[in-house]
């Protein structure tokens, strides 16, 4: 078997390029590309903005992870690969070098001198491949997020400084998702002893917050701020720029605004969800710039269930869409720029399918309450029928706004929708997770994954994102060709079937997506807006102040 040796930047054919030709295109355009290494400071402290509070500390809980989980760790720690600035498929983080001995079989060799934070219990010791495996143990016995390798047999350390993986069987997406920005690499010492926990640890206290990422987590008051500080020995030497970062914790869109024009906060980024009308608001102070960029997830959505009802009817699902006046929220609501929809694959990605090469199936996307309201009434659902619409207020008033007007939008085709607003933590522990009872839908925010795998995988059975608890055997096969085929046309042309079967069955009715916005002072510096993932705060290693 021939070998394949890989420098730690790029994924085999799964890198993406065509992706990333068109957003380093689109950040060249917008002037989003850093400023040369020659005006690079040391210095002072990035204060920002997010929604929520982490939801504990430990990525590899038996529980789903929150976005603010992934977004808090991303100061602390550190994974194998990551997602460049550009946005095109990864590169090494932990990993210096990597090689496929065989089809089944990985090798990656990690960074020499990679040190923890110095905090006890770890005290700065080095990470080695110890650390790996144990990490990927122990995700491995308990987590969610095991739904990423479905094929991994073992990992073993083969010295301190290379890891070994050993898969089942091929699986094609298996360096692009060890990026994924929930495969934090941990401790063992610094979790707390659980005797219930998968290897005998657990991290959800913020003591247990000790890494190899760019920053240490100084303090934590929850529904207040997290502090983080510069880690002295992060092992890309000479980094990160700053002293540290201050993350607020603000749910109020006005307070928010009123933090950044007062310089409390010099950043407000997608994590806040900014709309248009708030950024034009904020563009009034000096020295503010406003930065539209197209961030690699797929669009709000409406969900139901397909084993309950109404959502098993697919004469409903296909009404809902009908019922969405997807050109009027756009023009209404995004003034920046919107697409229509974009899903069930972000519409940056290669593989996306636009409307008009969808064929006969685009016609589910028009605007056609009459027709709606004939499907509803064949199915069962006359005038008057009653549903519950479930949300959550951890995402902000924007979303809330636009719950609303789903609310109003069908009740036009005579479905009665009692809003159910639930807390954060609340939504994503049940809701989120697909534990809703039937005659309800629920308003899904954007996701943010990575790899087109995550969005394909998250419609199997057993997967934890497997909100609408589908099988569909068309589905379930195209995703194994999509991971599987022989070459990259066998894959795209895998994925492009998948689309259209999925648009045509209705199973999401995605929502028109907002170009998203970035404001931020114009003497924060290096900055370059998340395009893939949830690791916002991993960029601003790189980011200085005038």
């Amino acid at each position: 078997m021939e070998q394949r040796s890989h420098a730690a930047r790029g994924a085999a054919r799964w890198d993406g390029a065509g992706l990333g030709r068109a957003l380093l295109c689109s950040l060249a355009m917008l002037g989003l590309m850093a400023a040369p290494a020659t005006a690079q400071k040391r210095g002072g402290i990035l204060s920002t903005i997010t929604l929520e509070d982490p939801v504990g500390f430990d990525q590899h809980s038996p529980k789903k992870v929150s976005s603010y989980t992934q977004r808090a760790l991303s100061f602390t720690h550190s994974r194998l690969f990551q997602y460049p600035r550009d946005g095109r498929g990864v590169e090494g983080d932990l990993v210096e070098s990597w090689s496929q001995p065989t089809p089944t079989t990985y090798v990656l060799k990690l960074h020499q001198g990679v040190r923890f934070h110095a905090k006890p219990p770890v005290n700065g010791r080095e990470l080695t491949a110890e650390d790996v495996k144990w990490t990927y143990d122990r995700m491995m016995k308990q987590s969610p997020e095991k739904r990423l390798f479905p094929t991994l047999k073992n990992t073993m350390a083969v010295d301190p400084y290379t890891v070994r993986f050993e898969l089942k069987a091929p699986f094609g997406p298996f360096i692009a998702n060890l990026a994924a920005t929930t495969m934090t690499i941990y401790a063992q010492e610094a979790g707390k002893p659980c005797d219930s926990c998968a290897g005998g640890r657990d991290f959800t206290s913020a003591e247990t917050v000790i890494g190899t990422g760019p920053f240490m987590l100084e303090s934590y008051r929850e529904g207040q701020m997290m502090i983080f500080k510069r880690h002295p020995d992060y092992f890309r030497k000479g980094l990160p720029y700053l002293d540290g970062a201050n993350v607020y914790i603000i749910k109020d869109a006005a307070a928010q605004i009123a933090a950044f024009r007062t310089n409390k906060v010099q950043l407000l980024e997608d994590v806040v969800r900014v709309d248009y009308n708030s950024a034009q608001e904020a563009k009034l102070e000096p020295g503010t710039v406003v930065q539209p960029f197209p961030f690699y997830n797929t669009g709000e959505n409406l969900i139901g269930r397909v084993d309950k009802k109404p959502w098993n009817d697919i004469r409903v699902r296909r009404a809902i869409s009908l019922a969405i006046d997807r050109d009027a929220w756009g023009r209404g609501l995004f003034p920046q720029g919107y697409t229509r929809y974009a899903g069930p694959i972000p519409e940056t990605s290669e593989f996306y399918v636009p409307e008009e090469k969808l064929g006969d199936v685009a016609k589910w996307y028009r605007y056609d309450p009459a027709e709606a309201k004939r499907l509803l009434a064949e199915a069962g659902y006359g005038s008057g029928t009653k549903i519950k619409l479930y949300a959550t207020v951890g995402y902000g008033p924007a979303y809330a706004t636009r719950t609303a007007l789903i609310k109003d939008l069908l009740s036009k085709v005579g479905i009665e929708a009692e809003i159910v607003a639930q807390e954060y933590p609340q939504w994503i522990k049940h809701t989120y997770a697909g534990n809703f009872p039937e005659m309800a839908l629920v308003h899904i925010p954007r996701w943010g994954l990575g790899d087109d795998d995550e969005w394909l995988g998250s419609y199997l059975p057993g997967n934890t994102r497997n909100q609408t608890h589908l099988n569909d055997a068309r589905i379930n096969e195209l995703v194994a060709r999509s991971r599987n085929g022989p070459s990259y046309e066998d894959r795209r042309r895998a994925i492009e079937e998948f689309q259209r079967h999925f648009h045509e069955q209705m199973y999401r009715v995605f929502l028109p997506k907002e170009m998203s916005l970035i404001v931020i002072k114009d003497n924060i510096k290096g900055y370059t807006p998340k395009i893939k993932g949830y690791d916002f705060p991993k960029h601003f290693e790189r980011v200085w102040i005038e």
